[in-house]
């Protein structure tokens, strides 16, 4: 109890604010997700924790992508430091695409993202950058780039003149020659971005539109991190507790419309017009019908009932084995 006599909770304030899920779910999902080295989707997540529904899986995964995005995260380069520069396309899959495109059916739509990248004198790669941009323009590269490199820092860059003229930054643009490929002129920058396609792919099988810049961030946050998967896992928990709580509503972007409605109505005399109307601005919102047909129901919604979170099976040390079993008995 705190001073103003009310409950309160370690995990109030952050990622894990309101959880249903036991804490030891949560921990061995950032686990998992941190130390596994090629990402991990939410159906294997799903089969290594017993979590009963995939979309509780889901869930889960993103409120742990959200951690991975420091708000006080430093930009990249410096003064008299070199970042290298350059724009990719890649496709996204719609919900009802195959996994594989049979011969001579058209391509996916594609999304534009901007990528960044420190260059060390010895030809090593430092930390990344990426994000999802509307275009080639110089509005969109010059945003980019002064939201993720610090001011002082040479941006070298191929022949888009977009880049030109970017304010306390410098600019060296190397222009790509006829019949060369891309990469073998801004080595470091088209590695990241192959590698991000064939982790996409791989671990995926393409990434959606929606949610494109966060699978993104989850990318650079392994990639930034890629020798170091110790302080991954204790630098997702504390990130965690910056960014706060994040609900089913804000990470989909859909309004919970069927709730509210049912909110509406719920301890008010039953009046057949209002019930009428919440059904329609339901239906217009694509509520499903079986959800929307439950408001003109008059014994709808039923009374509450108290909430008894289910006792979680116990883990128990194997005799010859150093690792966990369930006990089921």
């Amino acid at each position: 109890m705190s001073a103003c006599r009310k409950q309160v909770s370690v995990i109030a304030g952050t990622i894990m604010h309101g959880t249903h899920l036991p804490l030891r779910t949560w921990f061995l999902a950032a686990h998992l997700v941190t130390t596994h080295s090629n990402g991990i989707s939410a159906l294997q997540l799903q089969g290594k924790l017993g979590i009963g529904s995939y979309k509780t899986a889901w869930l889960l995964l993103h409120k742990l992508r959200r951690a991975m995005v420091d708000p006080e995260r430093e930009p990249l380069g410096g003064q008299d430091e070199t970042v290298m520069v350059d724009e990719t396309e890649m496709k996204f899959r719609r919900k009802d695409d195959a996994l594989e495109r049979t011969k001579g059916e058209p391509d996916a739509d594609k999304i534009m993202i901007a990528g960044a990248v420190e260059c060390y004198e010895d030809g090593t790669m430092g930390r990344i950058r990426l994000n999802v941009i509307k275009g080639r323009g110089r509005l969109p590269l010059h945003a980019f780039l002064a939201a993720t490199t610090a001011p002082g820092t040479l941006i070298v860059t191929d022949g888009n003149t977009a880049y030109r003229n970017m304010p306390d930054r410098g600019h060296l643009e190397v222009p790509i020659p006829k019949n060369v490929p891309a990469h073998i002129v801004l080595r470091q920058i088209h590695r990241a971005f192959s590698l991000l396609k064939r982790w996409a792919m791989g671990v995926y099988h393409g990434i959606r539109k929606r949610h494109a810049d966060v699978y993104l961030q989850e990318y650079v946050y392994r990639f930034n991190r890629r020798r170091h998967y110790r302080s991954s896992f204790e630098r997702l928990l504390g990130i965690g507790v910056k960014v706060g709580r994040g609900a089913y509503w804000d990470i989909t972007g859909k309004k919970p419309v069927f709730r509210d409605l049912k909110k509406a109505i719920c301890g008010e005399p039953y009046d057949e017009e209002a019930r009428e109307d919440a059904y329609l601005r339901a239906r217009l919102a694509h509520v499903p019908l079986k959800y929307a047909k439950l408001l003109l129901d008059p014994e709808y919604p039923p009374e509450a009932r108290p909430y008894h979170r289910k006792k979680p099976q116990r883990p128990v040390l194997a005799k010859r084995r150093t690792a966990f079993v369930f006990d089921t008995h």
